[in-house]
C-alpha cells in the first residue's frame, strides 16, 4: 500500500527523492574517491623500493624516566592553544637538547642495527673515496655497498652474474658508465673486464680523539691538534691494543680492552689490508678485487615521487657492506655517519621496524609519515563534502517533512475510513513512516546507478591525467566502493527521511475518524 501510495503520487515523489539522489550520490562519491585515492597511494608505495625503506638518523635517548619536567613546560596565560602547542613543543624540544645524550650511528651501532627485527640490511649511505687500478689504469672512483638481504643488484647486472650467498665477498661490481670512461665500450668488451682483477687503495684519514684520550696524549707530551702527532697517537694506541694477546689479562679484561679499541676505532686492520705510505708519508690500505659483474643504475619509476637518498646510489663501485664495513673501520677511525637506509622484509613489517628503531634512541624518515598525512588530508576532504552532502540531505529533508504534512492534510479522509473500518493509530503512523523510508530507498537507489554514471565519465578524465602526470600506465581504480560505505549512505537516507515523516505521521495517527470523514 506505500508503495502504491509513492506511485500515485509520482511528482510529489520525484520531489522528494530529488534532494537524497542529490546527498547520497555525493556521499557515495566522496567516500569512493577518497578510498581510491589512499588505496591508489598505498598501492604505488608497495610496488615501489621506499615502500620497504626508512631512514635511520641519530636522534636523544628517550625514556619514562628521563621525560622533562612538568614545571619546565609551564607557559603564562593568555596564550592561543595552537601558539601554546608550539611553543611547549619547543620547549620540550630545547629541554631535549640540553639533557639527554645524542646518539651516534657508528660501526658498533651499525652492527647492532643489523641485529634489530624486522630489519633485513642496514647500509651506510656514506661512499669511500678510492683509487682503482686496473692492469696499469688509475682512475678515482667512489664505492659504495650492498646487502644480499634487500636483493638490490639482482635486477641490475647486464655483464657477468649477480651476488650469491657466500660468494660476495673481496668481488666487485663496476657501473656501466664508469667502464664505459675506462675504455670498456662495447658488450664484447664488457665481458672481457669480467673475472679480471683490480687493486683499490684507500687513504687512512687521521683519527678524531675523542676527548679522554686528547687529555692523555697531553700527559705524554703531544699535541692533538695537528694532524701528525695525531696519527701517531693512534697508531701507538693501536699497536698497544694489538698486543692485549701477549698480556696476563685474563679473557674478561681481554674483552674489555679489545671493546674500548673497537668504541674508539682504533682497533686492528684486517688482516688482508697492506698497508704503506707514498710520497708525502700518507698511509693508504690496499684491497684487491675481482671484478664479478657490470651494472645499470637504478630504474626510475613511479616511487621516484616519493623518493628520499638511498644507501650509495651515485657509487660507481658496489662491494659487499662487510668489505666495506671493513675498510671504512680502518680508513675513517672514529667516523659516525649522519644517517643510513635500512630494508624491510615488506611494507607491513615498516611500522614495527620503525618503532624498534626509534626506540634505540635513533630517529626515522619513512613512507609511515606521507601516509599517515595523506591519511588525515584525505579524511579532512572527506569530513568537508560529507557535512554538504549532509546539509543538502536536511534541506531535502525539511522538503519532505512539508510535503508530507500537506499530504496529511490531502488525505485526511482516506485516514478517516481507514480509522472507521478498525486500523488504528500505529496502523496509520507504521503507513507514513514506511512511505518515508521506502523514499529514502528509492533516492539511494537512483543515485546509485547516477554514480556508475559519473564514475564512468570521470574515471575516464581522471586516469588520463594522472598517466600524463606519471608517464606509466596508471592499473588502480580512481573509485574504490564497499559496502559498508553503500550501507552507510543507506542507512542515513532512510533515518533522515523517517524523521522527517515523525510530525506529519503522529499528527496523521492522532485525526478523529468522524471529523476526518467530515472534511472531505
Amino acid at each position: 500500500m506505500a508503495a502504491h501510495n509513492l506511485w500515485t503520487r509520482r511528482s510529489r515523489t520525484a520531489f522528494n527523492t530529488f534532494g537524497i539522489i542529490v546527498s547520497c550520490s555525493l556521499l557515495l562519491l566522496v567516500m569512493a574517491g577518497t578510498r581510491g585515492a589512499r588505496d591508489g597511494l598505498i598501492n604505488l608505495f608497495e610496488q615501489s623500493e621506499f615502500a620497504t625503506k626508512l631512514a635511520i638518523l641519530p636522534g636523544r635517548m628517550k625514556t619514562v624516566e628521563n621525560e622533562p619536567p612538568k614545571e619546565k613546560l609551564q607557559l603564562e596565560s593568555g596564550i592561543a592553544p595552537q601558539r601554546e602547542a608550539r611553543l611547549r613543543e619547543k620547549l620540550e624540544k630545547e629541554w631535549e637538547r640540553k639533557n639527554l645524550p645524542r646518539t651516534k650511528i657508528g660501526d658498533t651501532e651499525l652492527a647492532k642495527l643489523r641485529d634489530t627485527s624486522p630489519l633485513i640490511s642496514v647500509l651506510p649511505t656514506r661512499a669511500l673515496s678510492c683509487q682503482l687500478d686496473l692492469e696499469g689504469q688509475k682512475v678515482a672512483a667512489r664505492i659504495g655497498c650492498f646487502s644480499l638481504a634487500d636483493n638490490q643488484l639482482i635486477d641490475r647486472v647486464i655483464a657477468g652474474s649477480p651476488p650469491k650467498e657466500n660468494e660476495s665477498r673481496n668481488r666487485i661490481w663496476i657501473d656501466e658508465f664508469r667502464a664505459y670512461e675506462m675504455g670498456f665500450r662495447t658488450d664484447e668488451e664488457l665481458e672481457t673486464l669480467v673475472g679480471k682483477r683490480v687493486k683499490l687503495r684507500f687513504k687512512i684519514a687521521a683519527a678524531s680523539l675523542p676527548p679522554n684520550l686528547k687529555r692523555m696524549a697531553s700527559m705524554f707530551g703531544l699535541s692533538s691538534s695537528r694532524a701528525a702527532e695525531i696519527d701517531q697517537i693512534a697508531d701507538a694506541l693501536r699497536k698497544l691494543f694489538a698486543a692485549v694477546d701477549d698480556t696476563d689479562l685474563n679473557d674478561l679484561e681481554k674483552q674489555i680492552v679489545r671493546s674500548a679499541a673497537e668504541k674508539m676505532g682504533l682497533g686492528p686492520q684486517p688482516e688482508d689490508s697492506e698497508t704503506k705510505t707514498d710520497a708525502k708519508n700518507e698511509p693508504f690500505i690496499y684491497r684487491d678485487f675481482l671484478i664479478a659483474g657490470i651494472v645499470k643504475p637504478p630504474e626510475i619509476s613511479t616511487s621516484s615521487i616519493f623518493t628520499v637518498p638511498r644507501a650509495n646510489q651515485n657509487s660507481e663501485l658496489l662491494i659487499d657492506f662487510r668489505d666495506h664495513a671493513e675498510i671504512h673501520h680502518v680508513t675513517n677511525p672514529n667516523h659516525t655517519h649522519f644517517y643510513c637506509i635500512a630494508t624491510v622484509k615488506s611494507p607491513t613489517d615498516l611500522e614495527a621496524a620503525v618503532d624498534a628503531v626509534e626506540n634505540q634512541g635513533f630517529e626515522t624518515r619513512s613512507a609511515i609519515g606521507i601516509l599517515q598525512r595523506a591519511d588525515e588530508e584525505l579524511w579532512k576532504v572527506r569530513l568537508i563534502v560529507a557535512a554538504l552532502a549532509l546539509v543538502i540531505m536536511l534541506i531535502a529533508s525539511v522538503g519532505i517533512m512539508n510535503t508530507m504534512i500537506i499530504a496529511v492534510m490531502e488525505r485526511t479522509p482516506e485516514f478517516g475510513i481507514m480509522k472507521a473500518v478498525g486500523a488504528n493509530d500505529s496502523d496509520i503512523r507504521r503507513l507514513m513512516l514506511l512511505e518515508a523510508a521506502l523514499t529514502g530507498v528509492l533516492g539511494v537507489a537512483i543515485s546509485l546507478i547516477l554514480v556508475r554514471i559519473v564514475d564512468g565519465l570521470a574515471s575516464g578524465f581522471a586516469r588520463q591525467y594522472i598517466e600524463s602526470r606519471l608517464k606509466e600506465d596508471f592499473e588502480f581504480s580512481v573509485f574504490v566502493y564497499s559496502l559498508s560505505d553503500t550501507l552507510i549512505v543507506v542507512a542515513i537516507a532512510i533515518a533522515v527521511c523517517t524523521l522527517a515523516s515523525l510530525i506529519p505521521s503522529n499528527r496523521a495517527a492522532k485525526l478523529d475518524p468522524v471529523v476526518a470523514m467530515r472534511s472531505r
